[in-house]
């Protein structure tokens, strides 16, 4: 049995923290650094930090110690803000890292760097290269949902008219301001919010990756962006909404194959029940449509800390189980990106719907 994977996790912040808290779970994982930007945490043991007992390793902002620190893997949990261009600092970092010979699993950004730009999928691929390293981006949406459930759930047909996926999710939970305001809670309509960027870089990303991952030749990405308006002062948790600002989210991202809808992506974030769909209800929670030949799909599915219990957050932990779904399949990346071929790595399944499987595309597929 190998040693225990050496681990840093890159920016402590809401899925940063999950990542933490679950790493210091596991036997498997050594946590040897973690790197913060924030003054107030430099030098905070991260069990501490984490409200824990204490664990023996110290929160730094000094990026070229953790950048020299031998490590296998670091999860990279910068902010979702930042730019992750060919020439952004957050890239540049990454090269570093990679370069160093630690490979790296985001949340933040390249699942699919490539339908960005050629120039980006290249230095990115050119630093695992050097170092003899993997980068890989996933997470709950981008990430689990549409190139690994999806896609899975696609196995079932030989034809696909359309996938449809609507992610709701209840903001009236959100705690933090700065998540809210990014969101584009409490702002003028002629305003735009950070979450026009992010939603543009990630879910364009993840719908390019899914149609890759499927063999299926994108055309374009098309999108439909619609906002909430509050009917009358909305109390959150970190401000109140005044009447006839933005309050909510409803995104619909497509990707055009063949001039026709293929995928879609819909994103309905809410504190207002009225401004649900018909036919929908409160609560987090997926629904799938996948209309097909021999078979079609349905199904709705939600993430809960306990199913059993019905508990949205277990006893003493306020992390939503979204952000925990973020987290782990960063953690349960681990020993693939560790042991593949230097490079990035995207994620292929099994067995899923190939418009020609002649042309299927597996890392098993080796003759």
């Amino acid at each position: 049995m190998r040693a225990p994977y050496k681990v840093i996790v890159w920016g402590p912040g809401i899925v940063g923290n999950a990542c933490l808290k679950e790493v210091i779970k596991k036997p498997e994982l050594e946590l040897v650094g973690v790197l913060a930007y924030s003054e107030s945490k430099n030098g905070v043991d991260v069990g501490e930090y984490l409200g824990m007992d204490a664990v023996g390793v110290k929160v730094t902002t000094d990026q070229e110690a953790v950048i020299a620190m031998d490590a296998d893997v670091v999860l990279f949990s910068v902010n979702m803000s930042a730019e992750l261009n060919v020439d952004s600092e957050a890239t540049n970092i990454a090269c570093r890292l990679l370069e160093s010979g630690k490979s790296l699993v985001t949340s933040a950004g390249w699942w699919y760097p490539a339908y960005h730009s050629q120039a980006l999928h290249d230095k990115l691929d050119a630093a695992c290269k050097k170092g003899g390293s993997c980068l890989h981006g996933t997470g709950v949406n981008p990430g689990w949902l549409y190139e690994r459930i999806i896609s899975t759930f696609t196995g079932a047909s030989t034809s696909i008219k359309h996938i449809h996926v609507q992610e709701l999710s209840d903001n009236s939970h959100i705690e933090s301001a700065d998540m809210m305001g990014g969101l584009g809670y409490g702002s003028e309509m002629s305003e735009k919010p950070w979450i026009e960027n992010v939603g543009d870089r990630g879910y364009e990303e993840t719908l390019a990756l899914t149609c890759h991952v499927m063999g299926a030749k994108l055309d374009r990405i098309e999108s439909e962006k619609k906002y909430f308006v509050a009917r009358e002062d909305t109390k959150l948790i970190p401000f109140t909404v005044p009447k006839g600002k933005r309050c909510g989210v409803n995104f619909l991202y497509h990707a055009i194959v063949d001039g026709k809808k293929f995928i879609t992506l819909e994103e309905i974030w809410y504190v207002d029940e009225r401004d649900l769909p018909d036919g929908l209800h409160r609560g987090d929670y997926y629904n799938i449509k996948i209309e097909a030949e021999p078979v079609s799909v349905r199904g709705q599915f939600q993430l809960m800390a306990s199913v059993e219990d019905d508990l949205e957050h277990r006893p003493g932990d306020n992390t939503l189980p979204a952000y925990y779904a973020t987290a782990v399949p960063l953690i349960q990346a681990i020993p693939i990106v560790c042991g593949a071929e230097p490079g990035i790595v995207l994620p292929f399944n099994f067995a899923n719907y190939s418009p020609d499987l002649r042309n299927f595309k597996s890392p098993l597929i080796v003759r």
